[in-house]
């Protein structure tokens, strides 16, 4: 089967999202912490880069970029955003941790609509700041590339400064993530290098499964040492904009991204990966709600306390593999039925 193109549909690219976005959720657990930094060393980057490798600036205007991104971006993250206020607003605040803390119910409703990435105004569900950053992010792109052309590089690279700048200040947080924007430019602008030259569909896809498998063994032990290095006084963390060393942040980006590219098209065909593959925007939007039912059901109704799992790896892959179990069911019943409430049309599957 054609990994570059399966019915209008990039498979490889699909298998690397789900790939990621697995490793995403795992991450919002009590995971061993040497895991917990590599995963964080790369894990979001690879979304900007896939967005960059699909985005097309050259044929598409921009009236219709941005009202396709806004049903496909921003109308999931008001979904998202109102859903997970209101289960926590009515069951979510009166459990577990949040039940012991304080917190602003009228900032948390603000942090709806200005989309503030902090846990000061999403502590609710801090993971869909994602989605308004990446809808900027793809406007200041598609802008610097349609202005400044052949230099569009080097803007993106002052951009980059400028958020470093904004960061070393300490100015507020931006409304709908534009200061994490500023940073994602470039990697956006590494999936565009990567589709102009098809490196990918060269040295990738078109290798054999020995060489594949090889060069992922040796990317995923690279990513492992530079996490290790560059997280060693505290971990990466793109939503606050910590990266630690830059340098290391980028060559810890470059060597995972290898890794979860190179590994994807090792594993067999499988058509699960093209179903969540496509629906990385549930999983993201939803996955913190359905842990906390699946906490309820473990705490409520067989009477297991957190305290006994928490901390136990193989515990918080189960937890993970629930959350894709019980979610697919919402994935097929809004694809089929609800398709425009995430900016799609009947047909979609």
């Amino acid at each position: 089967m054609n990994l570059i193109n399966q019915s209008d549909n990039i498979y490889f690219i699909n298998v690397a999202k789900t790939l990621v976005i697995f490793l995403i959720i795992l991450g919002h657990l009590s995971i061993p912490h040497d895991i917990y930094l590599f995963i964080n060393s790369f894990h979001l980057s690879l979304f900007y880069i896939v967005t960059g490798y699909l985005i097309n600036v050259d044929t598409v205007s921009f009236k219709k970029m941005i009202v396709k991104k806004v049903r496909t971006l921003l109308l999931p993250y008001f979904l998202f955003a109102f859903i997970s206020f209101l289960y926590w607003f009515y069951i979510g605040k009166n459990y577990g941790e949040d039940a012991l803390q304080e917190h602003d119910t009228i900032q948390y409703l603000t942090g709806v609509f200005l989309a503030i990435p902090s846990k000061e105004y999403l502590g609710f569900n801090l993971p869909i700041w994602f989605l308004p950053s990446l809808f900027c992010t793809e406007i200041l792109f598609y802008w610097g590339k349609k202005i400044f052309k052949q230099y569009s590089f080097i803007v993106f690279i002052f951009c980059f400064g400028l958020g470093v700048l904004l960061k070393e200040l300490d100015i507020r947080r931006i409304p709908y993530g534009i200061d994490v924007s500023l940073f994602a430019l470039l990697l956006i602008q590494m999936g565009q290098w990567l589709k102009s030259k098809q490196l990918i569909e060269k040295y990738i896809c078109n290798w054999s499964l020995g060489i594949k498998t090889g060069i992922a063994v040796i990317a995923f032990c690279l990513t492992c040492f530079i996490s290790l290095i560059n997280q060693e006084n505290g971990s990466v963390y793109i939503v606050d904009r910590i990266f630690n060393n830059y340098f290391l942040f980028f060559a810890g980006v470059f060597t995972g991204n290898l890794f979860i590219l190179y590994l994807s098209n090792c594993l067999p065909v499988i058509r699960l990966f093209n179903f969540y593959g496509r629906n990385t925007i549930i999983l993201l939007g939803l996955h913190l709600v359905v842990f906390s039912l699946i906490k309820g059901i473990q705490v409520f109704l067989l009477g297991i306390s957190i305290e006994t799992t928490q901390g136990l790896f193989i515990v918080d892959i189960i937890y993970v593999v629930f959350v894709f179990v019980l979610l697919a069911p919402v994935i097929y019943c809004v694809n089929k039925y609800m398709p425009f409430l995430l900016g799609r049309k009947k047909g979609f599957f």
